[in-house]
Order: structure tokens, then C-alpha cells, then sequence
């Protein structure tokens, strides 16, 4: 049945952001949840089948694209009752101080000990006369009291990743050590629900579809203003730091330990940099590069997507005896080309991966490694040819409206899902069918919010020049290919996606000399959101520890996929010992 179709990808989409793992991965993929669509507040289409970000994919995209199917899979486990519950001010467990009101936790939080709460914080630090919001975080006690080592407040990157459900849910799956020994704390990013939402039901007035795509930065923020006046501007890393800080302050600790995530590593960092005295342990697992944010550092994920998708189709060549996809990387990729086709009416058009000798034809096999190259030479060209030709013949078709391709695209990041992913290409298990998927109103709510908060987190801090060379290419894969491997980067690279938007916040500085323990950073050599060569600028910066892990991923210490970096991981909270220096990637078994 499709529901329990949904039900089995939910929990392998799950597994690891996103919840990056499920909402988390909304996470920190920072928009490739679609074809480059301008969040039109107005309404926000069924999440489900048509692409969610809000109404107004740029114009003619609107009925072609989809969201990422890890931002549909998670809106299915927790779009009801994400809104704040009603809450009951009550003594805050542990002899926390008064200031906290104390509620029901949301439904994404299925932790029986988990306890949630929220404080009223500034709008704006700079002027807290201008108001105040509302800030909603999670703790889970430590299991053993006896050994509880402190506070391990946690961010599942994003922007815009659920703070609830990354130490909230059970599909997490964290090593048994964290719930055992520490406090995990998850404060809930300003401008999602569950802290004070932007609102951004309206849609700005003075917006033909032209302007819609020349200033698509400026006609988010100004229906956002609508609903929330004054409060857009105020959604930046800056203030989720200060955010921290009023709910440590407030939960009685003295010092915290962080865990960040992709864009947590810069969050957890500006918090340490800020607040030294108050930090003890501080993990960075996949480190962002602030000082591409945020054109900088959408543009770089392109290729490491590309590239995550190559070692998905090795891994799948090397398995041939499994999944039937054929016996080299090249031949994996024509095998799901045929089944994009046979969904969409057109081809994908992201490179394929090297030809071997294996894939000469039988009458050009003399040819060898030649021809290998010459079949290298033209694929790129000859993929996009065929993309074209089989759009003029197949009015309508677009590579977008693939489930699997969306699929595709949201799993490869996580190892753990590519035996998933394979089957599904070969037919041993079923692709949701996108279309048949229901949302109700508070699933397009919950979607269409964090896709907005997003959008203007990145645009309030972008501090990278656009490039206008690249508004052909983005203007090409986003209106007419539908290639979402390329179309979201490009859609920042340009200029386009923050276009008309003044930046309100720029980097933050970092430095991590006045700490007491030196920071532990893990990085992935093949992670394709955050790219091993660009590690370095956060490293450096906050003094750290570089952990290598020599494999494919992003996130490579969510989960217990890897027990040797989840044991350093550990070893390092406990004793502030970074340790080792490299340790094997984790790749998956059929």
C-alpha cells in the first residue's frame, strides 16, 4: 500500500537529517528542495505533490517541480501538532529558573522523558525595545543522573533544520552514551513554528511574474513583512547565538557542549566565539565554510552532488549480483535514466559517470581505453541533447516531475540509504507515487515556513558577490531542463534566488583561541553538501581538531552507521581528548 510505502522510505529518509534526518534534512540541504522556486507566501501548494515551497515556482515551473521528497517524507511524520501547544507556566524540572514556560512537546518528539519548554527573548538584541518572540526548545534529561556530564545543546543545520526532532525523535538514532550522560537540548531556530514563525501567508503586492523572478530575494522578504513586521530582518545566525544563550541562561547551566551539523558548525561556532566562558566541549561534524555563505557555498555543492551520485553508481556497479543495475557505474546510470524516462517522458541531464572499457559496444571494443575517452568527451553534451530532444517530442515532460529522481537526489548525501535507493531503481521495492500523496493544511504550513525562514536566513547573510555570468545556466536547468542537481546552486550563484534582498548581517567573526578545550571537527572526504577542501576556514578559525573520516556522507557522526566515530565522538565529550586523526568512511552492505 502507498501508505506503507511511505511509512518504510519515511524511516530510511529518516535515518540520518534531517530527522537531517527527517525535517532536519530540509536541513541542511539549504534549499535543493527544489527546482529554484520563489516561495510565493500566498498559498502554499500541496506539499506532497507540487513542490511546496509556496505557490509561484518561477512562473512557468510552477506545476513541474517538486520539493525534495525528504522535505515530503518528513512533512507526513510531523505536520500535526507542530504548532506550540497550549502551554501551562509550572516549576521548571531540575530547579531550572521561572522564566520558562513549560509545555506538551510537539508530535515530532516521541521521547517519552523529553521535556519542552520556550522563553521569551528580544526580537532584536540591538533594540529590545522593539519587542519580543517567542523561543521553543527540547531537553532530554540524562537516562543516568549518577553519570550525567552536563548539557549537550545541538543544531541540526539547515537553516531551517527542526530542532525538535534532531534529539527529539528515536530515528535519530544516537549512540545509547549521549542519552545516558548528558542533557541533550535542541533550541528550536527563530522563524520556524515552534519558536515564533514567520508568517508569510500573504503575498507582497506590486509583484507581476516578471518582478517575481528579477527581485525574487526582495518579494519573500516583503511577504514576509506583511505577516511579521519587522521580525524578517531579524533572521540570522547572529541572533539564533543570543537565542542560545537566553535559554542556557534560563535552564540554570553554568557551561554548555555543543553538537552542530553542516550549517551547526558555524552556528555552534559563532556561540563558542561569543560566549567562551560558557562553552565546554564543542563538536563540528561537516563543517560550513561561512565565508562562501551563501551563494559561495550553494555553488560549491553542485559538484558534490554530482559526485555523491558517481560513488552511488560505482557502489551499485560493485553489487551487480544484488540489484541487476549493471556492472559498471555508467551502465547503473542508464539503468536509472530508463526509469526517470519512463516517469517523466524526458531523461536526466546531470553528467554521467566515467566510461570503462566495459562500455564500449562489442564492434568498437579494439578501442579500448580510447574509446572509453571519447565516450567521456561527448556524454555530458550527448545526455543534454537527448534531454532536449525528447522535451520537443514530449510536450510537458520534465526530469523535475521524477519521484525517483527527487529521491535520488535528497538520499545520496546519507550511505545508509543507498541499498534503498537501489532497489527501488530496480524494482525490487516501489517508488512512492508522488502524485497520490495527500498534505493537509498543516503539512503545506509547516513546509512552505521553513522553506521561507530558509530562504531569508541566507539572504540576510549573504555576503558572496553573484555572478550574472551564470543567470543563462540558471534561467536554462530551472525553466526549461528541470536538472535539480544543477538548477538550485545556480539559482544562488547567479544572484537570482537573494535578488532585490539587502543583506541585514554579515560573517561573524570566529575564533576559538579563548577556550578552554579545543573543538573536535569531523569531515567526510567525499561529503557532497560541505566539500572536504573547504574545511579548512572553519578549522583553522576555531583552533580545531580535523577528523578525517576517509568515505562518502554528510553528517558523518549522526547515527551509530559508524561506531568508530560515534566512540571518538564520545571520547572526546567525556574527556576533551580529540584523538585519532583519520578513520575509514562507513560504506553500506546490500
Amino acid at each position: 500500500m502507498l501508505q506503507d510505502q511511505l511509512v518504510s522510505w519515511g524511516e530510511i529518509l529518516a535515518e540520518p537529517h534531517h530527522m537531517h534526518r527527517i525535517q532536519g534534512l530540509l536541513k541542511d540541504n539549504p534549499a535543493p528542495l527544489t527546482v529554484w522556486g520563489i516561495t510565493n507566501p500566498a498559498s502554499a501548494i500541496d506539499s506532497h505533490t507540487k513542490s511546496q515551497a509556496l505557490e509561484l515556482w518561477m512562473v512557468t515551473v510552477t506545476n513541474r517541480v517538486r520539493n525534495s521528497v525528504l522535505s515530503l517524507l518528513s512533512a507526513t511524520v510531523i505536520a500535526a501538532g507542530v504548532v506550540a501547544p497550549a502551554a501551562s507556566a509550572q516549576q521548571a524540572p531540575g530547579g531550572a529558573g521561572d522564566s520558562i514556560t513549560w509545555e506538551e512537546c510537539p508530535a515530532q518528539v516521541d521521547i517519552p522523558t523529553a521535556q519542552c519548554g520556550r522563553i521569551e527573548v528580544p526580537m532584536h538584541y540591538s533594540d529590545p525595545a522593539a519587542g519580543e518572540i517567542s523561543v521553543g526548545f527540547v531537553q532530554i534529561p540524562a537516562r543516568d543522573q549518577s553519570a550525567r556530564r552536563g548539557a549537550l545543546f545541538g543544531n541540526a543545520g539547515g537553516p531551517g533544520g527542526d530542532a525538535y526532532s534532531f534529539f527529539g525523535n528515536t530515528g535519530m538514532d544516537w549512540p545509547a552514551e549521549l542519552y545516558n550522560e548528558w542533557d541533550l537540548v535542541a533550541v528550536q531556530p527563530r522563524g520556524l513554528i515552534g519558536s515564533t514563525p514567520v508568517d508569510c501567508s500573504t503575498p507582497a503586492p506590486g509583484y507581476d511574474e516578471l518582478r517575481m523572478i528579477t527581485q525574487a530575494g526582495a518579494f519573500v522578504r516583503d511577504s514576509c513583512e506583511l505577516g511579521t513586521p519587522g521580525y524578517t530582518s531579524s533572521l540570522t545566525t547572529d541572533n539564533t547565538a543570543n537565542d542560545w544563550e537566553m535559554v542556557r541562561r534560563a535552564l540554570g547551566e553554568e557551561k554548555i557542549s555543543i553538537l552542530g551539523l553542516s550549517y551547526g558548525t558555524y552556528l555552534g561556532s559563532v556561540y563558542a566565539t561569543r560566549y567562551p566562558g560558557h562553552t565546554d566541549r564543542v563538536v563540528l561534524d561537516s563543517a560550513m565554510a561561512p565565508g562562501l555563505s551563501w551563494n559561495g557555498v550553494m555553488a560549491a555543492q553542485e559538484q558534490g552532488y554530482i559526485d555523491a551520485l558517481h560513488d552511488f553508481f560505482t557502489w551499485a556497479a560493485d553489487h551487480h549480483e544484488v540489484y541487476g543495475l549493471g556492472e559498471t557505474p555508467l551502465a547503473v546510470y542508464q539503468s536509472w535514466s530508463n526509469r526517470i524516462v519512463a516517469e517523466s517522458g524526458t531523461n536526466p541531464t546531470v553528467a554521467p559517470p566515467p566510461a570503462r572499457v566495459g562500455d564500449i559496444p562489442p564492434a568498437f571494443a579494439s578501442s579500448g581505453q580510447l574509446g572509453a575517452d571519447v565516450v567521456n568527451a561527448v556524454a555530458p553534451t550527448g545526455v543534454a541533447l537527448q534531454g532536449l530532444a525528447t522535451q520537443l517530442l514530449n510536450p510537458g515532460a520534465n526530469q523535475a516531475m521524477s519521484p525517483l529522481l527527487l529521491i535520488t537526489q535528497s538520499t545520496i548525501p546519507q550511505p545508509s540509504t543507498w541499498p534503498n535507493l537501489a532497489r527501488a531503481i530496480s524494482g525490487q521495492d516501489p517508488v512512492p507515487d508522488l502524485t497520490q500523496l495527500s498534505a493537509d493544511e498543516q503539512t503545506q504550513l509547516v513546509m512552505s515556513n521553513a522553506v521561507n525562514m530558509q530562504r531569508l536566513v541566507m539572504c540576510n547573510e549573504n555576503s558572496v558577490a553573484p555572478n550574472p555570468l551564470e543567470i543563462p545556466r540558471a534561467a536554462w536547468t530551472g525553466l526549461v531542463t528541470g536538472d535539480i542537481f544543477s538548477a538550485n546552486s545556480t539559482f544562488f550563484s547567479s544572484g537570482m534566488a537573494c535578488s532585490g534582498l539587502t543583506p541585514t548581517s554579515g560573517v561573524q567573526p570566529l575564533d576559538g583561541s579563548q577556550l578552554e578545550v579545543q573543538p573536535l571537527l569531523i569531515q567526510g572526504t567525499r561529503d557532497p553538501q560541505t566539500p572536504y577542501r573547504l574545511h579548512g576556514e572553519l578549522a583553522r578559525a576555531m583552533g580545531a581538531h580535523v577528523l578525517t573520516v576517509d568515505g562518502p556522507g554528510h553528517g558523518q557522526a549522526i547515527g551509530t552507521q559508524n561506531p568508530a566515530v560515534s566512540a571518538a565522538m564520545i571520547e572526546y565529550l567525556r574527556t576533551g581528548n580529540p584523538g585519532v586523526t583519520s578513520l575509514p568512511g562507513y560504506i553500506p552492505t546490500p
